[in-house]
Protein backbone atom coordinates (compact mmCIF):
# COMPACT_ATOMS: atom_id res chain seq x y z
CA UNK A 1 0.00 0.00 0.00
CA UNK A 2 2.84 2.13 0.97
CA UNK A 3 4.08 2.38 -2.70
CA UNK A 4 0.69 3.48 -4.37
CA UNK A 5 0.39 6.24 -1.52
CA UNK A 6 3.36 7.64 -2.61
CA UNK A 7 2.88 7.81 -6.47
CA UNK A 8 -0.56 8.86 -5.47
CA UNK A 9 0.61 11.64 -3.20
CA UNK A 10 3.58 12.69 -5.95
CA UNK A 11 1.05 13.04 -8.70
CA UNK A 12 -1.25 15.41 -7.22
CA UNK A 13 1.89 17.90 -6.01
CA UNK A 14 3.09 17.62 -9.37
CA UNK A 15 0.37 16.90 -11.75
CA UNK A 16 1.08 19.81 -14.28
CA UNK A 17 5.04 18.10 -14.43
CA UNK A 18 4.25 14.93 -14.64
CA UNK A 19 1.39 13.83 -16.87
CA UNK A 20 1.85 10.51 -17.33
CA UNK A 21 2.79 9.59 -14.06
CA UNK A 22 -0.50 11.34 -12.63
CA UNK A 23 -2.56 9.76 -15.54
CA UNK A 24 -1.47 6.40 -14.64
CA UNK A 25 -1.68 6.98 -11.16
CA UNK A 26 -5.31 7.58 -11.20
CA UNK A 27 -6.23 5.36 -13.34
CA UNK A 28 -4.35 1.85 -11.70
CA UNK A 29 -6.06 2.86 -8.44
CA UNK A 30 -9.32 0.55 -9.85
CA UNK A 31 -7.09 -2.16 -9.59
CA UNK A 32 -5.54 -4.57 -6.53
CA UNK A 33 -3.26 -3.10 -4.39
CA UNK A 34 -1.02 -5.34 -5.05
CA UNK A 35 -1.14 -5.19 -8.87
CA UNK A 36 -0.62 -1.40 -8.99
CA UNK A 37 2.67 -1.89 -6.80
CA UNK A 38 3.94 -4.78 -9.02
CA UNK A 39 3.28 -2.06 -12.09
CA UNK A 40 5.05 -0.07 -10.05
CA UNK A 41 7.97 -1.75 -9.56
CA UNK A 42 8.76 -3.04 -12.76
CA UNK A 43 8.38 0.71 -14.28
CA UNK A 44 10.45 2.15 -11.82
CA UNK A 45 7.61 4.04 -10.70
CA UNK A 46 8.42 4.92 -7.13
CA UNK A 47 12.35 4.53 -6.79
CA UNK A 48 13.07 5.96 -10.77
CA UNK A 49 14.72 2.53 -11.11
CA UNK A 50 12.57 -0.78 -13.15
CA UNK A 51 12.81 -4.25 -10.72
CA UNK A 52 13.49 -7.13 -12.57
CA UNK A 53 10.74 -9.60 -12.62
CA UNK A 54 13.04 -12.08 -10.16
CA UNK A 55 13.26 -8.67 -7.38
CA UNK A 56 9.79 -8.58 -7.86
CA UNK A 57 8.81 -11.89 -7.36
CA UNK A 58 11.41 -12.59 -4.57
CA UNK A 59 9.36 -9.42 -2.38
CA UNK A 60 5.98 -10.99 -3.29
CA UNK A 61 7.15 -14.66 -2.79
CA UNK A 62 5.83 -15.40 -6.27
CA UNK A 63 7.57 -16.83 -8.96
CA UNK A 64 8.88 -14.78 -12.49
CA UNK A 65 5.85 -16.06 -14.25
CA UNK A 66 3.46 -15.36 -12.03
CA UNK A 67 4.86 -11.89 -12.02
CA UNK A 68 4.54 -11.37 -15.51
CA UNK A 69 1.04 -12.18 -16.05
CA UNK A 70 0.13 -9.91 -13.29
CA UNK A 71 2.30 -6.98 -15.33
CA UNK A 72 0.30 -8.67 -18.59
CA UNK A 73 -3.27 -8.38 -16.96
CA UNK A 74 -2.62 -4.86 -16.08
CA UNK A 75 -1.10 -3.81 -19.34
CA UNK A 76 -4.49 -5.58 -20.86
CA UNK A 77 -6.84 -3.27 -18.71
CA UNK A 78 -5.16 -0.20 -19.96
CA UNK A 79 -5.22 -1.16 -23.26
CA UNK A 80 -9.13 -1.85 -22.74
CA UNK A 81 -9.94 1.32 -21.27
CA UNK A 82 -8.28 3.45 -24.67
CA UNK A 83 -11.07 5.51 -25.23
CA UNK A 84 -11.42 6.62 -21.56
CA UNK A 85 -10.20 10.26 -21.32
CA UNK A 86 -7.43 9.04 -18.88
CA UNK A 87 -5.41 6.85 -21.48
CA UNK A 88 -6.71 9.33 -24.48
CA UNK A 89 -5.30 12.79 -23.18
CA UNK A 90 -2.08 10.59 -23.00
CA UNK A 91 -2.34 9.02 -26.54
CA UNK A 92 -2.51 12.05 -28.57
CA UNK A 93 0.07 14.04 -26.44
CA UNK A 94 2.51 10.74 -27.80
CA UNK A 95 0.44 10.90 -31.25
CA UNK A 96 1.24 14.60 -31.81
CA UNK A 97 4.71 14.69 -31.23
CA UNK A 98 5.13 11.43 -33.48
CA UNK A 99 3.55 13.03 -35.73
CA UNK A 100 5.79 16.14 -35.89
CA UNK A 101 8.88 14.06 -36.47
CA UNK A 102 7.28 12.42 -39.84
CA UNK A 103 5.59 9.16 -37.86
CA UNK A 104 8.94 7.77 -36.43
CA UNK A 105 11.92 8.45 -33.82
CA UNK A 106 14.04 6.85 -31.85
CA UNK A 107 13.09 5.25 -28.62
CA UNK A 108 15.55 7.06 -26.59
CA UNK A 109 14.56 10.58 -27.83
CA UNK A 110 11.16 10.08 -27.55
CA UNK A 111 11.51 8.81 -23.85
CA UNK A 112 13.50 11.66 -22.67
CA UNK A 113 11.71 14.33 -25.00
CA UNK A 114 8.26 13.44 -23.01
CA UNK A 115 9.61 12.61 -19.51
CA UNK A 116 12.31 15.39 -19.13
CA UNK A 117 14.58 13.44 -17.62
CA UNK A 118 12.54 12.48 -14.78
CA UNK A 119 12.63 8.62 -14.77
CA UNK A 120 9.58 8.05 -12.35
CA UNK A 121 7.40 9.87 -15.12
CA UNK A 122 9.83 7.71 -17.72
CA UNK A 123 8.53 4.98 -16.31
CA UNK A 124 4.70 5.88 -16.55
CA UNK A 125 5.21 6.27 -20.18
CA UNK A 126 6.72 3.79 -20.64
CA UNK A 127 3.64 1.34 -19.08
CA UNK A 128 1.31 3.98 -21.75
CA UNK A 129 4.23 2.80 -24.63
CA UNK A 130 2.72 -1.39 -23.80
CA UNK A 131 -0.30 -0.81 -24.04
CA UNK A 132 -1.68 2.15 -26.56
CA UNK A 133 -2.27 0.55 -30.05
CA UNK A 134 -1.80 3.80 -31.99
CA UNK A 135 1.71 3.80 -31.12
CA UNK A 136 4.05 0.35 -32.19
CA UNK A 137 7.75 -0.42 -30.78
CA UNK A 138 10.31 -1.69 -33.61
CA UNK A 139 13.69 -3.94 -32.26
CA UNK A 140 16.98 -2.41 -33.53
CA UNK A 141 18.25 -3.71 -37.02
CA UNK A 142 21.60 -3.45 -38.45
CA UNK A 143 19.80 -0.91 -40.28
CA UNK A 144 18.23 1.57 -37.46
CA UNK A 145 18.11 2.18 -33.68
CA UNK A 146 15.07 0.74 -31.84
CA UNK A 147 12.33 2.96 -32.76
CA UNK A 148 8.57 3.92 -31.99
CA UNK A 149 6.35 4.45 -34.71
CA UNK A 150 2.50 5.37 -35.42
CA UNK A 151 0.30 2.25 -36.04
CA UNK A 152 0.85 1.42 -40.16
CA UNK A 153 3.96 3.31 -40.55
CA UNK A 154 5.53 2.05 -43.66
CA UNK A 155 9.10 0.93 -42.96
CA UNK A 156 9.82 -0.42 -46.71
CA UNK A 157 9.66 2.70 -47.85
CA UNK A 158 12.10 4.34 -44.98
CA UNK A 159 14.48 1.91 -46.08
CA UNK A 160 13.86 2.67 -49.56
CA UNK A 161 14.75 6.56 -48.54
CA UNK A 162 17.43 5.31 -46.28
CA UNK A 163 19.36 3.38 -48.89
CA UNK A 164 19.25 5.81 -51.63
CA UNK A 165 20.74 8.66 -49.53
CA UNK A 166 23.14 6.15 -48.69
CA UNK A 167 23.96 6.12 -52.11
CA UNK A 168 24.05 9.34 -52.39
CA UNK A 169 26.86 10.00 -49.75
CA UNK A 170 28.73 6.68 -51.30
CA UNK A 171 28.78 8.11 -54.59
CA UNK A 172 30.11 11.63 -52.93
CA UNK A 173 32.73 9.64 -50.72
CA UNK A 174 32.96 12.52 -48.44
CA UNK A 175 30.02 14.43 -45.96
CA UNK A 176 27.59 16.46 -47.38
CA UNK A 177 25.74 19.28 -46.30
CA UNK A 178 22.24 18.80 -45.44
CA UNK A 179 20.71 20.98 -48.23
CA UNK A 180 22.88 19.42 -50.67
CA UNK A 181 22.48 15.84 -49.51
CA UNK A 182 18.73 16.62 -49.82
CA UNK A 183 19.15 18.51 -53.33
CA UNK A 184 20.33 15.33 -54.79
CA UNK A 185 18.18 13.14 -53.21
CA UNK A 186 15.36 15.32 -54.91
CA UNK A 187 16.83 15.42 -58.11
CA UNK A 188 16.45 11.85 -58.32
CA UNK A 189 12.29 12.58 -58.83
CA UNK A 190 11.81 11.65 -54.84
CA UNK A 191 8.49 12.85 -53.18
CA UNK A 192 9.81 13.07 -49.93
CA UNK A 193 9.60 16.31 -48.00
CA UNK A 194 12.82 17.35 -46.73
CA UNK A 195 12.03 17.55 -43.28
CA UNK A 196 10.37 13.85 -43.67
CA UNK A 197 13.74 12.94 -45.39
CA UNK A 198 15.78 13.84 -42.21
CA UNK A 199 13.85 12.60 -39.42
CA UNK A 200 13.88 9.36 -41.90
CA UNK A 201 17.76 9.62 -41.50
CA UNK A 202 18.00 10.78 -37.77
CA UNK A 203 16.97 6.69 -36.38
CA UNK A 204 19.45 5.57 -39.22
CA UNK A 205 22.50 3.77 -37.57
CA UNK A 206 24.78 3.72 -40.74
CA UNK A 207 24.11 7.58 -41.90
CA UNK A 208 24.63 10.22 -39.05
CA UNK A 209 25.53 13.78 -38.70
CA UNK A 210 28.51 14.98 -37.21
CA UNK A 211 29.57 17.35 -34.74
CA UNK A 212 29.77 20.12 -37.55
CA UNK A 213 25.99 19.25 -39.07
CA UNK A 214 27.33 17.51 -41.78
CA UNK A 215 25.98 14.24 -43.17
CA UNK A 216 28.14 11.39 -43.83
CA UNK A 217 28.69 7.51 -43.50
CA UNK A 218 28.68 6.51 -39.52
CA UNK A 219 32.13 4.52 -40.42
CA UNK A 220 33.56 7.35 -41.61
CA UNK A 221 36.53 9.52 -39.55
CA UNK A 222 34.83 12.65 -40.35
CA UNK A 223 31.74 11.53 -38.77
CA UNK A 224 33.12 9.71 -35.64
CA UNK A 225 36.71 10.45 -35.47
CA UNK A 226 38.29 8.57 -33.34
CA UNK A 227 42.26 9.73 -32.65
CA UNK A 228 43.39 12.97 -31.74
CA UNK A 229 44.40 12.96 -35.40
CA UNK A 230 41.54 11.85 -36.49
CA UNK A 231 39.41 14.62 -34.64
CA UNK A 232 42.28 17.55 -35.53
CA UNK A 233 41.65 16.99 -38.95
CA UNK A 234 38.22 17.32 -38.79
CA UNK A 235 38.67 20.61 -36.90
CA UNK A 236 41.05 22.02 -39.89
CA UNK A 237 39.00 20.85 -43.11
CA UNK A 238 35.78 22.38 -41.19
CA UNK A 239 37.78 25.27 -39.95
CA UNK A 240 39.02 25.71 -43.61
CA UNK A 241 42.12 27.39 -42.58
CA UNK A 242 45.40 26.55 -40.53
CA UNK A 243 45.14 27.27 -37.04
CA UNK A 244 47.76 27.03 -33.92
CA UNK A 245 47.83 23.56 -32.56
CA UNK A 246 46.13 25.50 -29.20
CA UNK A 247 43.19 26.38 -31.14
CA UNK A 248 43.00 23.17 -32.45
CA UNK A 249 42.63 21.86 -28.78
CA UNK A 250 40.30 23.88 -27.56
CA UNK A 251 38.20 23.55 -30.61
CA UNK A 252 38.29 19.52 -30.17
CA UNK A 253 37.04 20.00 -26.20
CA UNK A 254 34.27 22.58 -27.69
CA UNK A 255 33.16 20.34 -30.30
CA UNK A 256 32.76 17.47 -27.43
CA UNK A 257 35.00 15.32 -30.07
CA UNK A 258 37.11 14.58 -26.92
CA UNK A 259 34.01 13.20 -24.69
CA UNK A 260 32.04 14.73 -22.01
CA UNK A 261 34.89 14.39 -19.42
CA UNK A 262 38.27 14.14 -21.40
CA UNK A 263 40.24 17.49 -22.11
CA UNK A 264 42.73 17.97 -25.07
CA UNK A 265 46.14 18.21 -23.93
CA UNK A 266 47.66 21.04 -26.66
CA UNK A 267 51.25 19.24 -26.56
CA UNK A 268 49.33 16.16 -27.32
CA UNK A 269 47.74 17.05 -30.10
CA UNK A 270 51.01 19.01 -31.41
CA UNK A 271 53.14 16.00 -30.88
CA UNK A 272 50.70 13.76 -32.79
CA UNK A 273 50.54 16.79 -36.21
CA UNK A 274 53.74 16.99 -36.13
CA UNK A 275 54.24 13.33 -37.28
CA UNK A 276 50.70 12.67 -39.67
CA UNK A 277 51.62 13.90 -43.42
CA UNK A 278 48.10 15.22 -43.78
CA UNK A 279 49.49 18.28 -41.40
CA UNK A 280 51.83 20.97 -42.43
CA UNK A 281 53.27 23.22 -39.77
CA UNK A 282 53.19 26.65 -41.89
CA UNK A 283 53.95 28.56 -39.11
CA UNK A 284 55.08 28.91 -34.98
CA UNK A 285 53.09 26.44 -34.14
CA UNK A 286 50.05 26.62 -36.51
CA UNK A 287 49.27 23.95 -38.70
CA UNK A 288 47.60 23.85 -42.09
CA UNK A 289 46.32 20.68 -44.13
CA UNK A 290 48.71 19.43 -47.00
CA UNK A 291 45.54 18.72 -49.37
CA UNK A 292 45.44 22.45 -49.25
CA UNK A 293 48.50 23.09 -51.40
CA UNK A 294 50.88 23.23 -47.59
CA UNK A 295 54.58 21.12 -48.21
CA UNK A 296 56.08 20.53 -45.46
CA UNK A 297 59.98 21.84 -45.33
CA UNK A 298 61.96 25.01 -44.05
CA UNK A 299 61.64 28.59 -46.01
CA UNK A 300 64.36 27.65 -47.71
CA UNK A 301 63.35 24.56 -49.16
CA UNK A 302 59.69 26.24 -49.77
CA UNK A 303 61.77 28.97 -52.21
CA UNK A 304 63.53 26.54 -53.77
CA UNK A 305 60.74 24.60 -55.18
CA UNK A 306 58.71 27.90 -56.33
CA UNK A 307 62.47 28.79 -58.34
CA UNK A 308 62.47 25.14 -59.53
CA UNK A 309 59.02 25.29 -60.56
CA UNK A 310 59.22 28.86 -62.28
CA UNK A 311 62.15 27.93 -63.96
CA UNK A 312 63.80 31.26 -64.17
CA UNK A 313 64.64 34.11 -61.93
CA UNK A 314 61.68 36.31 -59.40
CA UNK A 315 61.24 39.12 -57.99
CA UNK A 316 61.27 39.71 -54.23
CA UNK A 317 57.84 40.12 -54.04
CA UNK A 318 56.45 37.76 -56.69
CA UNK A 319 58.64 35.01 -53.94
CA UNK A 320 57.26 36.68 -50.98
CA UNK A 321 53.85 36.22 -52.11
CA UNK A 322 54.48 32.56 -53.16
CA UNK A 323 55.67 31.46 -49.48
CA UNK A 324 52.79 33.35 -48.03
CA UNK A 325 50.54 30.44 -49.95
CA UNK A 326 51.91 28.51 -47.98
CA UNK A 327 53.31 29.32 -44.99
CA UNK A 328 52.74 31.52 -42.55
CA UNK A 329 55.55 33.69 -41.29
CA UNK A 330 56.89 37.06 -41.06
CA UNK A 331 58.04 38.43 -44.68
CA UNK A 332 61.58 39.57 -42.89
CA UNK A 333 61.82 36.03 -42.46
CA UNK A 334 61.26 35.06 -46.17
CA UNK A 335 63.92 37.98 -46.74
CA UNK A 336 66.60 36.98 -44.81
CA UNK A 337 66.19 33.68 -46.35
CA UNK A 338 66.93 35.18 -49.94
CA UNK A 339 69.71 36.83 -49.02
CA UNK A 340 71.25 34.40 -47.42
CA UNK A 341 70.71 31.12 -49.44
CA UNK A 342 70.27 32.56 -52.90
CA UNK A 343 71.43 34.07 -55.64
CA UNK A 344 70.57 37.83 -56.16
CA UNK A 345 70.08 38.98 -59.94
CA UNK A 346 69.78 42.70 -61.03
CA UNK A 347 68.72 44.78 -59.06
CA UNK A 348 65.46 42.51 -57.21
CA UNK A 349 65.64 39.47 -58.80
CA UNK A 350 66.60 36.20 -57.03
CA UNK A 351 67.04 32.88 -58.64
CA UNK A 352 68.87 29.39 -57.30
CA UNK A 353 72.70 29.25 -56.42
CA UNK A 354 74.85 27.44 -59.28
Amino acid sequence: MKATKQVSSQAKTTAEEQPFLESLALFLEQLPERSRDIVHARFGMVSGTPETLEEIGRAYQITRERVRQVIGGVIGFLSSEQESDKVSRVSEMIKSTLEKKSGIMEAEELLSKLSRGDEKERGALLAFLECLSLVETEKATKDRERVYVLRGFPLEKWKEVKDVARKILSQADEVLEGKELYSRFAALKRQETEKEFFDFLSVAKDIKQNVFGNWGLSSWSDIKPRGTREKAYLVLKTGGKPMHFRDIAKLIDEHGLQGKKAKSHPQTVHNELIKDSRFVLVGRGIYGLSEWGFKKGTVKEVIEEILKKAGKALTREEIVAEVLKVRQVKKSTIIINLNTFFTRVGKNEYALKK
